[in-house]
Protein backbone atom coordinates (compact mmCIF):
# COMPACT_ATOMS: atom_id res chain seq x y z
CA UNK A 1 0.00 0.00 0.00
CA UNK A 2 1.30 3.37 -0.93
CA UNK A 3 1.58 6.58 1.41
CA UNK A 4 -1.30 9.00 0.90
CA UNK A 5 -0.53 11.96 -0.99
CA UNK A 6 -3.37 13.52 1.13
CA UNK A 7 -4.67 14.37 4.85
CA UNK A 8 -8.02 13.38 3.71
CA UNK A 9 -7.10 9.59 3.15
CA UNK A 10 -4.43 9.42 5.76
CA UNK A 11 -6.81 7.92 8.41
CA UNK A 12 -8.19 5.20 5.99
CA UNK A 13 -4.80 4.29 5.28
CA UNK A 14 -3.63 3.96 8.44
CA UNK A 15 -6.43 1.92 9.09
CA UNK A 16 -6.36 -0.42 6.79
CA UNK A 17 -2.54 -0.97 7.22
CA UNK A 18 -3.17 -2.00 11.02
CA UNK A 19 -6.11 -4.45 9.75
CA UNK A 20 -2.99 -6.26 7.00
CA UNK A 21 0.29 -5.85 9.28
CA UNK A 22 1.69 -7.00 13.19
CA UNK A 23 3.58 -3.56 13.69
CA UNK A 24 2.44 -0.20 13.70
CA UNK A 25 2.92 2.23 11.02
CA UNK A 26 6.64 2.80 10.07
CA UNK A 27 8.55 6.27 10.64
CA UNK A 28 8.07 7.20 6.77
CA UNK A 29 4.39 6.73 6.59
CA UNK A 30 3.45 8.49 9.65
CA UNK A 31 2.12 11.88 8.65
CA UNK A 32 3.62 15.01 10.71
CA UNK A 33 0.70 18.04 11.49
CA UNK A 34 2.55 21.07 9.50
CA UNK A 35 3.67 23.49 11.70
CA UNK A 36 1.59 27.17 11.44
CA UNK A 37 4.99 28.62 10.43
CA UNK A 38 5.17 26.38 7.94
CA UNK A 39 1.64 26.81 6.63
CA UNK A 40 1.54 30.19 7.14
CA UNK A 41 4.63 30.95 5.27
CA UNK A 42 3.39 28.96 2.56
CA UNK A 43 -0.07 31.20 2.31
CA UNK A 44 2.31 34.58 2.16
CA UNK A 45 4.02 33.05 -0.66
CA UNK A 46 0.62 31.91 -2.30
CA UNK A 47 -0.63 35.40 -1.93
CA UNK A 48 2.28 37.80 -2.35
CA UNK A 49 2.03 38.96 1.51
CA UNK A 50 4.96 39.99 3.91
CA UNK A 51 4.83 38.55 7.29
CA UNK A 52 4.58 42.50 8.19
CA UNK A 53 1.63 43.10 6.28
CA UNK A 54 -0.22 39.69 7.44
CA UNK A 55 -0.29 40.96 11.13
CA UNK A 56 -1.44 44.70 10.26
CA UNK A 57 -4.32 43.09 8.36
CA UNK A 58 -5.14 40.58 10.83
CA UNK A 59 -5.01 43.71 13.59
CA UNK A 60 -1.98 41.30 15.31
CA UNK A 61 1.03 43.12 17.42
CA UNK A 62 3.89 43.29 15.28
CA UNK A 63 6.16 41.41 18.18
CA UNK A 64 3.56 38.72 18.81
CA UNK A 65 3.28 38.09 14.77
CA UNK A 66 6.92 37.28 14.64
CA UNK A 67 6.55 34.67 17.93
CA UNK A 68 3.47 33.19 15.65
CA UNK A 69 6.41 32.69 12.36
CA UNK A 70 8.68 31.78 14.90
CA UNK A 71 7.16 29.22 16.17
CA UNK A 72 7.52 30.46 20.20
CA UNK A 73 3.56 31.10 20.36
CA UNK A 74 0.58 28.84 19.78
CA UNK A 75 -1.63 31.55 18.64
CA UNK A 76 -5.36 31.78 20.00
CA UNK A 77 -8.39 30.03 17.96
CA UNK A 78 -9.28 34.21 17.59
CA UNK A 79 -6.04 35.19 16.75
CA UNK A 80 -6.10 32.45 14.26
CA UNK A 81 -8.93 33.32 12.97
CA UNK A 82 -8.03 37.17 12.25
CA UNK A 83 -5.15 35.15 10.38
CA UNK A 84 -7.46 33.68 7.99
CA UNK A 85 -9.47 36.89 7.31
CA UNK A 86 -6.76 38.85 6.23
CA UNK A 87 -5.16 36.05 4.11
CA UNK A 88 -8.85 35.71 2.64
CA UNK A 89 -8.55 31.88 2.98
CA UNK A 90 -11.33 29.74 2.19
CA UNK A 91 -13.50 27.64 4.18
CA UNK A 92 -11.12 24.38 4.40
CA UNK A 93 -8.07 26.63 4.38
CA UNK A 94 -9.64 28.33 7.51
CA UNK A 95 -10.45 24.56 8.77
CA UNK A 96 -6.70 23.14 8.48
CA UNK A 97 -5.30 26.62 10.18
CA UNK A 98 -6.98 25.94 12.67
CA UNK A 99 -6.03 22.11 12.94
CA UNK A 100 -2.10 22.93 12.19
CA UNK A 101 -2.94 25.51 15.54
CA UNK A 102 -4.25 22.90 17.31
CA UNK A 103 -7.54 24.62 17.51
CA UNK A 104 -11.38 23.84 17.32
CA UNK A 105 -12.74 23.91 14.07
CA UNK A 106 -15.55 26.42 13.07
CA UNK A 107 -19.37 24.63 13.51
CA UNK A 108 -22.54 25.86 12.80
CA UNK A 109 -23.87 24.85 15.63
CA UNK A 110 -21.85 27.37 17.09
CA UNK A 111 -23.90 30.61 16.59
CA UNK A 112 -20.90 32.61 16.65
CA UNK A 113 -18.84 30.60 14.40
CA UNK A 114 -22.06 30.14 11.90
CA UNK A 115 -21.90 33.80 11.80
CA UNK A 116 -18.02 33.44 10.90
CA UNK A 117 -18.41 31.06 8.10
CA UNK A 118 -20.77 33.23 6.71
CA UNK A 119 -18.55 36.29 6.67
CA UNK A 120 -15.60 33.09 5.32
CA UNK A 121 -17.76 32.05 2.64
CA UNK A 122 -18.92 35.65 1.36
CA UNK A 123 -15.58 36.44 1.72
CA UNK A 124 -16.18 39.85 3.95
CA UNK A 125 -13.03 41.60 5.25
CA UNK A 126 -12.13 41.44 8.64
CA UNK A 127 -13.55 44.64 9.92
CA UNK A 128 -17.31 44.03 8.41
CA UNK A 129 -17.01 40.46 10.02
CA UNK A 130 -16.56 41.84 12.97
CA UNK A 131 -19.38 44.03 12.46
CA UNK A 132 -21.61 41.28 11.55
CA UNK A 133 -20.49 39.17 14.98
CA UNK A 134 -21.03 42.84 16.90
CA UNK A 135 -24.78 43.26 15.72
CA UNK A 136 -25.12 39.38 16.31
CA UNK A 137 -24.91 39.66 19.91
CA UNK A 138 -21.29 37.68 19.38
CA UNK A 139 -17.77 38.89 20.82
CA UNK A 140 -15.94 40.08 17.76
CA UNK A 141 -12.50 38.54 16.61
Amino acid sequence: MDHPKNDMNYTEYAIEWMKTHETPLPPDHQMALESIPSYLNKKLGERNFSTAQLFEAASTERSTGYKIMNGQLLPSRDSLLRVAFALGLDVNEVQYLLKVGRRARLTPRDSRDAAILHCIIKHTPLLEANLVLFEAGEEPL
